[in-house]
């Protein structure tokens, strides 16, 4: 639903905009103008009246261009009231009769120009507030709308984990329990990346900061605090789209090294880096030193999974990868240049949704 702004006072947002030039121009006019009525037609007033046509003035340049405008155009119109049409005229005597009246138009002008002023600042204030919520009722409707599609998403992926697992206990029902309860840890890390990545306050944080708090979800459902996971990242913004995505993925790729390059306990290390690519492209490095692959896996695999990692794992880094839109590839320490032990996981995608997708 399209919220649609109230109409809005010329006056307020249009000529209170302009130059302050401008604003004290339209002020010195309308004094003018008072001015020329009042002399025009003195002789159709009876004694008595020298402000009657200086009041409206100061009103409408106080409305129509501000607080200054309006003190200027209050300031002419008392000068020319006073030495035009008050007894004595053509002079500045002050008398008792004068120093009254000069103060009762001062009084009443003041009194105007402090309430038309604060009415217009504050609706002023009230188009602002009136501007922001509608953009904040926006975002949330989109940020709603993003948020169904993620979560539709993330159900479809569960429904396909449960159904590989049920493939897997069919083959071998004695892997029931262990594989339920991989599915449990898997679904509550999904939940608790949804609470983390869709609070407002997220938005605002360095992507840093966002995948440190998932390395430390990934470590506590692991139980590997003995592994020292660093994360380096250079300043790059994505939108919640690309970081549920991204952020399942790490924890995917961080389950994964717990579980196959340490033994339980195990002291290691776990590197993660996000970088920024050419052609507004990212790559995220995963690199473990633990016991790496398999002799029998250090040939290339087909779309680069190990052979001995190809399970439930392997097909949700591939599924979660496809979401990115990107492409992953695994090496084991074996084909580093110096070194001899560890697997590295390198994920290149791009920063911003392709067209179309």
């Amino acid at each position: 639903m399209t919220l649609m702004p109230r109409p809005r006072l010329w006056s307020i947002r249009g000529l209170q905009s302009c130059s302050p030039a401008v604003r004290h121009g339209v002020a010195v006019a309308l004094f003018c103008a008072a001015f020329g009525i009042r002399w025009t037609a003195d002789a159709l007033f009876p004694p008595g009246f020298p402000f009657l046509t200086f009041f409206p003035a100061v009103i409408v340049a106080t409305f129509v261009a501000g607080r200054g405008p309006g003190i200027v155009c209050a300031v002419l119109s008392g000068l020319a009231a006073w030495y035009f049409f008050v007894p004595p005229v053509f002079s500045f005597v002050v008398t008792p009769q004068v120093a009254t009246a000069m103060l009762f138009y001062s009084g009443v002008v003041a009194v105007d120009i402090f309430l038309i002023d604060g009415l217009t600042r504050r609706q002023r204030q009230l188009e602002e507030n009136e501007a922001r919520l509608a953009e904040m009722a926006a975002h949330q409707a989109l940020l709603f709308k993003e948020l169904q599609h993620r979560v539709a998403n993330n159900l479809a992926s569960v429904a396909s984990m449960l159904r590989l697992q049920r493939r897997q206990i069919e083959r071998d029902p004695a892997l029931a329990l262990p594989l339920i309860d991989r599915a449990d840890q898997r679904i509550e890390m999904m939940g608790r990346v949804h609470r983390q990545l869709y609070d407002p306050a997220a938005q605002s944080r360095p992507i840093r900061e966002i995948l440190s708090h998932a390395v430390d979800l990934a470590r506590e459902m692991a139980d590997a605090d003995a592994v020292d996971v660093r994360v380096i990242a250079d300043d790059v913004r994505l939108d919640v789209g690309r970081l549920l995505p991204l952020v399942l993925l790490l924890t995917e790729l961080l389950a994964n090294s717990f579980k196959h390059a340490f033994a339980p306990g195990e002291r290691g290390r776990i590197d993660v880096r996000l970088e920024q690519a050419e052609n507004d492209m990212l790559c995220l490095t995963v690199a473990d030193n633990g016991k790496g692959l398999p002799a029998s896996d250090t040939q290339p695999a087909i779309a680069g999974l190990p052979r001995s990692r190809r399970g439930l794992g392997t097909a949700i880094i591939a599924g979660l990868v496809a979401q990115l839109g990107g492409t992953h590839r695994v090496r084991s320490g074996a084909q580093n240049p110096g070194s001899a032990r560890g697997v590295t996981t390198v994920v290149a995608f791009p920063a911003t949704h392709a067209a179309g997708a």
